[in-house]
């Protein structure tokens, strides 16, 4: 199962989800999370920082993420792997996830935008390279993960 962390409560509750999976007993885990690159020409912050100093401290913020996560997932977070990508550097979360061998689960935050209903923007990708089974988890859900419907881990 690949999780994709993201700060925020929709990112904590997709953890949770993820927890509670592995705990049922799903085998693997693997914590995904993504820096992403600015190619603004001239620095960033009015020029301030140069581009690759900004970008550096990016993945440094992505890379602290990665250990907050662990953290959240307590004994999970012993057992799973951590994998940062970056942008533009790494494969696109679906590639990379198309890439791993037996994903069955991928668990993602929801990301709310004005009259539409929750969702992720990897998430059409990913049905589209992957037959794995995409959870699009809210932060209203994190009280109740047994109100999804949740593949079974032995199937």
């Amino acid at each position: 199962m690949v999780v994709l962390y993201e700060p925020g409560r929709a990112g904590a509750a997709a953890l949770e989800v993820a927890r509670e999976l592995v705990e049922r007993g799903c085998a693997e885990l693997t914590v995904v999370a993504v820096a992403p690159q600015s190619r603004i020409r001239g620095g960033c912050c009015g020029g301030a920082l140069p581009l690759a100093e900004y970008n550096r401290l990016v993945r440094q913020d992505t890379a602290q993420h990665l250990k907050e996560a662990r953290g959240r997932l307590g004994a999970v977070g012993e057992r799973a792997v951590f994998q940062l990508l970056v942008e533009d550097r790494d494969p696109a979360l679906h590639r990379w996830i198309a890439g791993v061998a037996d994903v069955a689960v991928v668990v993602l935050p929801a990301r709310r935008r004005p009259l539409r209903a929750a969702n992720h923007p990897a998430a059409a990708r990913l049905r589209q390279v992957s037959s794995a089974k995409v959870l699009i988890v809210e932060d209203a859900q994190r009280d109740g993960v047994q109100r999804l419907a949740l593949p079974d881990p032995s199937a």
